[in-house]
C-alpha cells in the first residue's frame, strides 16, 4: 500500500512538473521571429504619441498603447481590420499565448495574430510657438515584421514588454515621439540601473518586468516602472500615507479600468539613481502592483529605456 501510495504521488509530480514545462514553453515564445524591416536608425524614424494613455500612432489612424507593465502585446479586431486594409495579412494561429495585457487584465488566449506593423514615415517641423507638427509622407519608414499579438480582452492595442524589450526606448520629450533604436543614441548618460523579476511570480511571465529604486522622503523602495500608469509620477498605497511629510490634497485618479480617491503630497522628496528633487506622490490602492512610478510623466527631458541592459539615460539637454 505504502509503494503504491508512493508511486501515486510521484507520478502527480511528474505530471506537474511537465505541465511547468510546457507553461515554460508556451509563455516563452512571443516574438521570437520579430525583425525590423530596415535599420532603425533611419531618418522619418519619429512616432508621434499621444498622453493619457501614452500611445504611439505608428501611422495614421493605427494607435498602440505603449505599456511596459503589461507583459504581451495585443491587437484588437479594429486595428486588425486597418492592418488588412492597408494590405498587411493578419495571420490566426492556435498557439496558446497569456499574460497581463495593456487593460491589466491577465488573459489566456488559445490563439494569436502575427502581424507586419508599418511605422513612421512623419516630416517633423514646428510651428511659429515652437509646436512640433507631423505630416505622413504617404508611406512608412519602416516595418516590423513577425509581431506576436494576443486577443484583448478589452479591445485596446498596445506593445508590451515582449515587444519593447527588443529595442532601446527613446522618447523625445519636445518632439512628444517615440523612437525605437537598436543601440543607445548618442548624447545620452546613464541615470539609473532597472531591475527584472524581483519576485517569484514575476518568472512565471514571458517577459522582464521592469522595477526602479526610488527613495521617497529618505526611504528606499522597489517600484514597478509602468508606462501605462496614468497622469501620476510615483504611486504609493495609502498604509504609506504616514510617510509624507506635508499638507495633503485630495485627487482622483482615472484608469482605463475605474477611478480611485487619492491623496497627493506634492513636494515629496525623491531620489532617482543619480538625481533628485521634489516631486508629486499619489496615494491610493488599486487592483494593481502598490508601489508603481512612471518616468513619462516625471520628467520633462528626452529619455531612453533600455529594458535589456537594463538602465535608463538621460539627455542633459534639450536639442
Amino acid at each position: 500500500m505504502k509503494f503504491r501510495k508512493n508511486i501515486t504521488i510521484f507520478s502527480i509530480i511528474a505530471f506537474l512538473a511537465i505541465l511547468l514545462i510546457i507553461w515554460f514553453w508556451i509563455i516563452g515564445s512571443t516574438q521570437n521571429d520579430m525583425r525590423s524591416e530596415h535599420p532603425l536608425d533611419i531618418a522619418e524614424n519619429s512616432i508621434p504619441m499621444t498622453d493619457m494613455p501614452f500611445c504611439a500612432v505608428m501611422v495614421p489612424g493605427l494607435k498602440f498603447k505603449i505599456d511596459t507593465g503589461a507583459d504581451i502585446s495585443s491587437l484588437s479586431d479594429e486595428d486588425a481590420e486597418k492592418l488588412k486594409q492597408m494590405g498587411y495579412e493578419v495571420k490566426t494561429s492556435y498557439k496558446p499565448i497569456t499574460g497581463r495585457d495593456g487593460y491589466g487584465k491577465y488573459i489566456f488566449s488559445p490563439k494569436r495574430y502575427t502581424v507586419t506593423l508599418p511605422m513612421g514615415g512623419y516630416k517633423v517641423s514646428k510651428d511659429s510657438l515652437g509646436n512640433c507638427r507631423y505630416t505622413y509622407s504617404g508611406h512608412p519608414a519602416n516595418k516590423i515584421l513577425n509581431v506576436d499579438d494576443a486577443p484583448p480582452a478589452d479591445q485596446v492595442s498596445s506593445l508590451g514588454l515582449d515587444f519593447l524589450r527588443k529595442y532601446k526606448l527613446e522618447f523625445d520629450f519636445n518632439e512628444k515621439a517615440i523612437k525605437f533604436h537598436d543601440t543607445i543614441p548618442a548624447d545620452y548618460q546613464h541615470v539609473s540601473d532597472l531591475l527584472c523579476n524581483v519576485s517569484i511570480k514575476d518568472k512565471f511571465w514571458s517577459a522582464k518586468r521592469l522595477y526602479i529604486i526610488l527613495s521617497i522622503n529618505q526611504r528606499p523602495q522597489i517600484y514597478q516602472m509602468d508606462t501605462g500608469l496614468q497622469r501620476t509620477a510615483i504611486k504609493m498605497p495609502e498604509e504609506e500615507i504616514k510617510r509624507a511629510k506635508h499638507i495633503l490634497r485630495d485627487d482622483s485618479i482615472f484608469t482605463m479600468r475605474h477611478s480611485y480617491s487619492a491623496k497627493v503630497d506634492d513636494k515629496a522628496w525623491v531620489e532617482f539613481g543619480n538625481r533628485c528633487g521634489t516631486k508629486a506622490v499619489y496615494y491610493y490602492d488599486n487592483q494593481e502592483d502598490s508601489y508603481q512610478m512612471n518616468p513619462l510623466n516625471m520628467f520633462e527631458q528626452d529619455l531612453v529605456i533600455d529594458i535589456e541592459g537594463q538602465a535608463i539615460y538621460f539627455r542633459p539637454y534639450q536639442k
